[in-house]
């Protein structure tokens, strides 16, 4: 599986394939995009904290993506999340199809005190993966949409 949008890079030679699911993008799919997260997390020994916290960061990421990005579309598009295993990393791309630039790695997330003094009870989206993962990476482009890649390295 290539990279999409991402410029090759010469350590993908030594990448392990532990996922890939391709679904409408719709909160019906997130199971299914979540347990193959799960899956292949839990293959490369992760500990049950980082299992979760990888899942809620892809997680939140595609429901993003379904919420902000294909609510505004008018074709039924779909998400396409591929899992590989590096030597140090466990890296997570998901992809969509959308035509709006969704830069999660440039936007700034919502201090939690802040979240907490205004009482609000959604939002939290951005911060959940830009703190769950090591590294949060997107591009853009125009006619092909979003690739997001999220990287946990091994402790």
């Amino acid at each position: 599986m290539p990279d999409a949008l991402f410029p090759h890079n010469p350590s993908n030679s030594s990448i392990s394939w532990l996922g890939h699911v391709r679904a409408p993008g719709t909160p019906d799919s997130l199971p299914p995009i979540r347990q193959t997260v799960v899956d292949a997390a839990e293959k490369c020994g992760f500990s049950d904290e980082d299992v979760a916290k990888i899942e809620m960061a892809v997680g939140e990421a595609c429901t993003n993506i379904i919420e902000h990005s294909y609510s505004t579309q008018p074709l039924n598009l779909d998400i396409e999340v591929k899992v590989g295993r590096y030597s140090d990393r466990l890296e997570v791309t998901i992809l969509d199809y959308s035509s709006i630039n969704f830069a999660v790695d440039q936007m700034a997330s919502i201090p939690l005190d802040d979240y907490i003094a205004t009482g609000r009870r959604r939002g939290l989206g951005l911060y959940i993966i830009q703190s769950f993962v090591d590294k949060v990476e997107h591009k853009f482009i125009c006619g092909q949409g979003n690739e997001l890649r999220l990287t946990k390295y091994f402790a």
